[in-house]
């Protein structure tokens, strides 16, 4: 039986096809997308420092992601073309504080808006009230806008460094709003502070916790998908923490062997799909899962060993992922050098003819972009989204990512709350 699925409450909208058996079991799954974005296409022919306005707007949720990784391949490109331009710590620094705030911010929403929501329908609840969510991912915006200036599209990042000089008075602002974020995460997400958290991920306690995270865990218990979900297995990482993670072993990875595969992006119908972003030929899972497995996080490492890449492991992935994010960006506030320059000017952009990459880590996954540019002018500009990475579609004989996560599931509606496990975002879709 052939059946089709709107997936909303997701960025943007994705259509599922799903073939199944006699009993409804999901033996066949793909993935397609409504709309065409040509994010590409638009800024070929531009002045290469356009990319720095347009590339946030390829999405709404990680614009800060897409202008890091615009501002990175400037760079790069001025490496390239023979033009050293290193930025301080103080530039990066600022650039990491917005970076994962950012993903924090999106990890809180995927929690309250999409699956709590979702699996509570399966289940015929009252949907949770997502007031709670929104303010405090309000205030995670309120932090960023202290060195962006605006969320969403922002422009603050250029080639060089940033834009803004804070003072003192604005980090002491960004450590207070950091601190009300860390009780929410303490007392809504979790139910219990970090440490005690830390101890129900080594002794397999995580169903036991109070908060809202142990809530959605005994959700999925109750519909029997706590071990569902698992695809491959193997990960990958592109950005600070590079590296590929199969069979237990942990490699760097070799960029020479990404490659983009937009052979089946459009089918004779006319229905669209990701272009596939493939990693020595084969699809690697990446964002929050990947980056634990490749950073060897004690916690999720262990539950990994213990259930594999099921639901179980990749929620609590996502969700161990703020708490981790939490530290590091009050690190980053609390050692921050406010003497050093913002920017060191670059020579003008129309000097240059060159190739550039930058790479983030998007809070979905790796996030690429690539330009060249031909005397300050875009010639040629791609972007691999971390949504290519794990929502591509393979065959039913060699699946995509998500797509061998939802075959086997005894329903529909299970394998649509499974795919949304992995944070599905459909407008990065760029084509």
């Amino acid at each position: 039986m052939i059946t089709h699925e709107l997936i909303e409450r997701i960025e943007g909208e994705a259509v599922l096809d799903f073939r199944t058996d006699r009993e409804g079991r999901v033996e066949e799954a793909n993935i397609r997308f409504l709309h065409f974005r040509g994010m590409e296409a638009i800024l070929e022919g531009r002045n290469a420092l356009d990319a720095l306005v347009i590339a946030p707007r390829v999405c709404g949720i990680c614009g800060h992601s897409h202008l890091i990784a615009a501002a990175r391949m400037l760079e790069n490109l001025y490496q390239n073309g023979g033009e050293a331009l290193p930025i301080t710590s103080k530039a990066y620094a600022i650039r990491e504080i917005t970076r994962l705030c950012e993903v924090m911010q999106n990890h809180i929403k995927w929690l309250y808006l999409v699956m709590l929501h979702e699996s509570g329908k399966l289940l015929k609840l009252e949907p949770p009230s997502a007031l709670k969510a929104l303010y405090v991912s309000s205030k995670i915006n309120q932090l960023c806008a202290l060195f962006s200036g605006q969320w969403p599209h922002s422009s603050y990042a250029l080639p060089g460094g940033v834009t803004c000089d804070p003072t003192h008075i604005e980090v002491m602002q960004a450590l207070k709003i950091l601190s009300e974020v860390e009780g929410f995460v303490r007392e809504d997400i979790l139910g219990c502070d970090v440490q005690a958290y830390e101890y129900t991920l080594s002794d397999g306690s995580l169903l036991g916790l109070s908060g809202d995270f142990g809530t959605l865990l005994r959700r999925f218990e109750e519909l029997e998908l706590l071990e569902s979900g698992k695809s491959y297995g193997r990960y990958l990482a592109l950005g600070d923490e590079i590296g590929v993670w199969e069979k237990g072993e942990r490699s760097l990875a070799d960029l020479n062997l990404v490659r983009e595969d937009g052979s089946k992006s459009f089918d004779q119908g006319g229905n669209m799909y990701a272009k596939n972003a493939l990693y020595g030929g084969e699809f690697y899972e990446t964002g929050p899962l990947a980056r634990a497995m490749l950073t060897n996080r004690t916690g999720i490492a262990n539950l990994h060993n213990r259930y594999g890449d099921t639901a179980l492991t990749r929620l609590s992935a996502r969700v161990d992922e703020v708490v981790v994010i939490l530290a590091r960006v009050e690190e980053l506030l609390r050692t921050l050098e406010l003497s050093e320059a913002s920017f060191i000017p670059p020579e003008p952009i129309q000097t240059l003819s060159a190739e550039g990459v930058g790479i983030v880590e998007a809070p979905r996954g790796s996030l690429i972009h690539r330009a060249r540019i031909e005397k300050g002018k875009i010639t040629a500009y791609s972007i691999i989204t971390p949504t290519q990475w794990n929502l591509g579609n393979g065959t039913a004989t060699l699946p995509g990512i998500a797509q061998k996560a939802m075959i086997g599931a005894d329903s529909i509606a299970k394998a649509s709350l499974i795919f949304r496990t992995f944070d599905v975002c459909s407008v990065c879709t760029t084509h």
